[in-house]
């Protein structure tokens, strides 16, 4: 069993190169207005005759399925948007539709009251002129910077009387010259456009494509407070089998020692040998117990982690595990105590896992913050490369454990086909 690793936020890399940073953002940023165009107009050509076709046709209520489909449409383009600005880096708060449940006509009335819904159909058709606009400003941007850098390159097809730009401004400049000053000035700008023209999309998404309306909020509430009962639940469930655990194992065996110590205190002086073997028989009593109580207290969060937190906690966890163990912490501050109770027994549940179950030769922990739809979460990995085939049906730890992080509203995901590797990912909230 090898150490783990253990890497904080202090021991980090070396700095961002800014030229690459740019490179980067540029990519991303064109990439994203080049592909809104497209997007926009089938967005406004399917959402506009959908709500036509429903409003014409209301009076029949055949209606009333077309506008609600127009609406689910409405929601699948507001989710494409959302995903292009996340690949894009720009992650927005999360958007919460009213629930519907079925497909009957009052489905189809509460997907046409939902405020949330509408917006996003707002959003599609509105986009198509915001779209036109910062896509014929960004090829512009682009054809002149690419087109001015290589005019020394290309002007050779052009016809022979054909006039430049130096030429009709009279400038005291080459043609090739006055193209590579124009080329370098939008080639400097252009970030700063691109990223303005982003932008733009950027506000029009926040200002449609979140929120929540109210009945969603009640939704919302009444998840939560179910989330709140199941964790309850789970950890009611994890105090009292510590305590059966307690009363049937530990507690009977120190009854036990007590007894053969009264018992060997009596023979101490009329039988020597009798009395050291009862003895020996308590040291093998204490032995067993406390062996009993370390795996026990595998189920209790130590004290080093409300002191020192997640890396210092999780170190003599992955020391302890009997397959080698690397981990890496990389959390710049604290989470909430709930958060890091909870990642722990993520953390050391899975490593039991392994250890017993997974016939592995190494296992992973990463433990870091991440942004998900603009808010900061906690990510656990625990990744080792056994056999597979973990289960989080009823019974097993790893159902506890998904119980644990839902009831704190956050998500367990669990990938271990036959034959491995398994992979235990929990995202808990930060605060």
């Amino acid at each position: 069993m090898s150490s783990p690793t253990t890497q904080d936020s202090t021991a980090g890399p070396t700095g961002p190169d800014p030229v690459r940073e740019i490179v980067d953002e540029v990519g991303r940023d064109s990439l994203y207005l080049l592909a809104s165009l497209p997007v926009a107009l089938a967005s406004f050509t399917l959402l506009v005759t959908g709500v036509s076709l429903a409003v014409g046709l209301a009076v029949v209520w055949v209606g009333v399925p077309i506008g609600a489909a127009t609406l689910t449409l409405a929601t699948w383009f507001a989710g494409l948007e959302r995903a292009r600005l996340a690949a894009r880096g720009t992650h927005l708060a999360p958007v919460v539709y009213a629930p519907v449940a079925g497909l009957g006509l009052r489905a189809q009335l509460q997907r046409l009251a939902d405020p949330r819904r509408w917006a996003a159909v707002l959003h599609g058709v509105g986009a198509l002129v915001l779209a036109v606009v910062t896509w014929s400003i960004a090829v512009a941007w682009w054809a002149a910077t690419l087109g001015g850098l290589t005019y020394w390159f290309w002007h050779r097809w052009l016809p022979a009387d054909e006039q430049g730009l130096a030429e009709l401004l009279r400038l005291p400049l080459s043609e090739s010259m006055v193209n590579l000053i124009l080329g370098i000035v939008f080639l400097v700008s252009l970030p700063a456009v691109l990223r303005g023209c982003a932008a733009a999309h950027v506000g029009w998404a926040r200002l449609l494509l979140t929120g929540a309306s109210r009945r969603a909020l009640e939704a919302q509430v009444g998840d939560l407070t179910a989330r709140r009962k199941a964790a309850s639940a789970a950890e009611t469930a994890a105090l009292r089998k510590l305590e059966r655990d307690l009363h049937d194992g530990p507690q009977q065996r120190l009854v036990r020692l007590g007894m053969d110590l009264s018992a060997a205190e009596r023979r101490l002086e009329d039988d020597p040998q009798e009395a050291q073997r009862l003895l020996a028989e308590a040291r093998t009593q204490a032995a067993e117990t406390l062996a009993e109580l370390r795996t026990l207290s595998r189920g209790i969060a130590p004290p080093v982690l409300a002191d020192r937190g997640l890396a210092a906690a999780l170190a003599p966890v992955a020391a302890r595990c009997t397959v080698p163990t690397a981990v890496e912490v990389t959390v710049p501050d604290r989470p909430s105590p709930a958060t890091e109770t909870a990642a722990y027994f993520v953390v050391t549940e899975a490593l039991v896992n392994v250890a017993k179950h997974a016939n592995a030769s190494g296992a992973w922990v990463w433990v870091g913050p991440q942004e998900r739809d603009g808010t900061r979460v906690l990510q656990v990995e625990v990744h080792d490369d056994g056999a597979g085939g973990a289960t989080e049906a009823k019974g097993h730890g790893l159902a506890g454990l998904a119980a644990r992080v839902e009831g704190l509203g956050g998500t367990f995901a669990l990938t271990s086909p036959q034959g491995g590797p398994t992979v235990v990912r929990a995202t808990l909230p930060w605060q």
